[in-house]
């Protein structure tokens, strides 16, 4: 018995580029520069994929040694969204289901690659992994939600701020 192969990623259009693009605002917790605590994941578009890089530090241990399980979970759902750039679409984290294959060390770049499953209307079914140079750490299946600009506006964004998503 064969396993089946992998989905291709759905193209990402043609609005964005390939190559690296700006954090979705300077105070992002997953990507941002200007948060503290954010592990300042780096962003490109290869095609129909969107890849990062990150180091995690002491700030985002768990265990000894090792990442905490809720930073893993925060960068998979940044790298879902991050595939909303190139498509230049507003859309919000509805649902985020998350597996842990193994221990993320601190102090060691990891990769993490993202990119979108299907569509469906308004939902957007996303696909995103980290990753220890080949070696598979977590990975996880989005539902995203697209929503209207107002959405981001009504919670304090200017017009202007989100240029990543079209607000």
């Amino acid at each position: 018995m064969t396993d089946a192969p992998a989905p291709q990623p759905l193209p990402l259009g043609d609005r964005f580029a390939e190559g690296p693009f700006p954090p979705h605002h300077p105070g992002c917790f997953g990507c941002g520069p200007a948060n503290p605590a954010s592990p300042r994941i780096t962003f490109q578009r290869q095609g129909n994929l969107v890849k990062g890089t990150f180091t995690l530090d002491l700030r985002h241990q768990g265990a000894p040694g090792v990442a905490h399980g809720g930073i893993l979970a925060a960068a998979l759902d940044e790298a879902s969204g991050a595939v909303l750039v190139p498509l230049q679409l507003p859309a919000v984290t509805a649902k985020l289901d998350v597996t842990y294959t193994a221990p993320a060390r601190i102090h060691r770049e990891l990769q993490v690659t993202s990119h979108l499953v299907a569509r469906a209307g308004r939902k957007l079914f996303i696909h995103a992994a980290i990753t220890d140079d080949e070696s598979p750490i977590a990975s996880a299946d989005a539902l995203f939600i697209e929503v209207p600009p107002a959405h981001f506006l009504q919670f304090g964004a200017t017009p202007g701020e989100l240029p990543s998503v079209g607000v």
